[in-house]
Parts: C-alpha cells; sequence; structure tokens
C-alpha cells in the first residue's frame, strides 16, 4: 500500500487501479462505502482513495493528524493507493482548472468504477465535489482533449451517501467486512465529536440497508441510470 499526501501528478510511478473512491474529505470513503472497500480489496481488487480536501476546515482538525490517520484507516482496508487533492475545504468548486486537474487523476490511476459523494449530501462541498467527480470522469475519456495523457473511459460512475434519504440503485452486501469497516473508522480522532453515536448509527444504517436484500450489513449506491451487477 502506498500512501501520499499529494496527488498522482506529483508521483512518478503509479499502477492502474480497477476502483477509485473520490469523495470530498478524508473520513467519507469509509465512512460511506468502508465494507464495499474492503470486499474489494480481500478480492484481489486494486482501490485507490482519493482525497479532494485535507478536511482542513473541519471543526477538530489539526493539522495533518487526519491525514495520518486515513493513512491508518486505509491500511486496514487493504487500499492500494491514498493520495490528496488539495483543494480548499468548505470552498471547493467544479471549475474548469479543478475539473482538468481531476481528468488527469483519472488518466493515471485509470479506474474502472469510479465512487463520488451523492450531490444532495448537505455538506456544502458536495455537489460540488459530485460534479467535479462526474464532469472530469466524461472529460478524461475524450481522446482529443489534450496529448499529455492518454484518455481513459471510466466505465461507470456510483454514487455513496451519509446524509441523503436515498432509493439505492444497488446494495453491495459487506457483512463479512463490516467489523473491519468499524476497525478503520475508529482510527478517526479528528473525524467526529461523538464516535459512539456516529458509530452506532453506522450499524444501524447498514443493518436497514442490508435488510433490502436480506443480509445483515448492506452499503448503497446510486447511478445515473440501471445497470446490473456490483461494482465490478
Amino acid at each position: 500500500m502506498e500512501m501520499t499526501r499529494l496527488a498522482s501528478h506529483y508521483l512518478d510511478n503509479l499502477p492502474e487501479v480497477d476502483v477509485a473512491i473520490m469523495m470530498p474529505h478524508p473520513g467519507e470513503a469509509e465512512l460511506l462505502c468502508g465494507g464495499t472497500i474492503a470486499k474489494l480489496s480481500s478480492a484481489g481488487k486494486r482501490v485507490a482513495i482519493l482525497d479532494l480536501t485535507a478536511g482542513e476546515a473541519g471543526t477538530l482538525a489539526g493539522g495533518n493528524k487526519i491525514l495520518d490517520e486515513g493513512d491508518i484507516a486505509a491500511g486496514i482496508l487493504g487500499v492500494a493507493w491514498r493520495g490528496t487533492m488539495r483543494f480548499p475545504d468548505g470552498r471547493l468548486e467544479d471549475t474548469i482548472m479543478s475539473r482538468m486537474t481531476v481528468t488527469g487523476e483519472f488518466k493515471r490511476l485509470r479506474p474502472q468504477v469510479v465512487v463520488a459523494m451523492h450531490p444532495e449530501d448537505r455538506h456544502p462541498d458536495s455537489l460540488a465535489a459530485s460534479l467535479l467527480v462526474e464532469n472530469a470522469s466524461y472529460l478524461a475519456g475524450l481522446s482529443g482533449l489534450d496529448n499529455y495523457l492518454s484518455a481513459h473511459a471510466t466505465g461507470r460512475v456510483v454514487f455513496a451517501s451519509g446524509s441523503v434519504a436515498v432509493s439505492p440503485a444497488f446494495v453491495v452486501d459487506v457483512s463479512p467486512f463490516f467489523e473491519q469497516k468499524m476497525e478503520a473508522l475508529k482510527a478517526y480522532t479528528t473525524l467526529f465529536a461523538d464516535p459512539t453515536e456516529v458509530l452506532a448509527r453506522v450499524e444501524r444504517e447498514a443493518r436497514r440497508f442490508g435488510d433490502m436484500i436480506g443480509v445483515r450489513y448492506g452499503e448503497p449506491f446510486t447511478q445515473r441510470q440501471p445497470l446490473a451487477g456490483d461494482l465490478l
């Protein structure tokens, strides 16, 4: 596993991944789809997490501590690579500059699937993050956009949600990996004001979505149009 406080365009070598989780802040990948990440990693799939900001505006944020915790959490989940874009937290925008920067991340990571934040999540960065990732994914597939990196068409963009009452397009059975997800979340001390309550809520929600498909724990995802299958 390789961790970096930088985005991939600062690196000389970066292996391609199967799934890229691109969320606004550190901790959201683990919170929203940590079980799915662990499940994919266990199956031999290469998963990358790209945090669009470093979460520096959070109430409990303290320098780079949340990034240290994110490294530990990613290791627990078996993540192949984690990086940070360092866009400004709380001021994230889907501008042409940020969009083209993230487009480069798609071309380097070359994922088959990307998981973005649900656009209706209540945090002010969520809509911008969702649009930014979805638009960058589209632009990365255009061969005539630039000649610096070869085009890459990501096959599927799906959305994860923490605060939206979603009607999921599909639910992933994460029952065997739920404790792994919880351990990853426990690695964070700068993320939750009341960790006990947050972890209890995570379990309640996982049980609720698991009930939808007849399993103990589930994680929900939405997408623009119905497609068959799991993430891969």
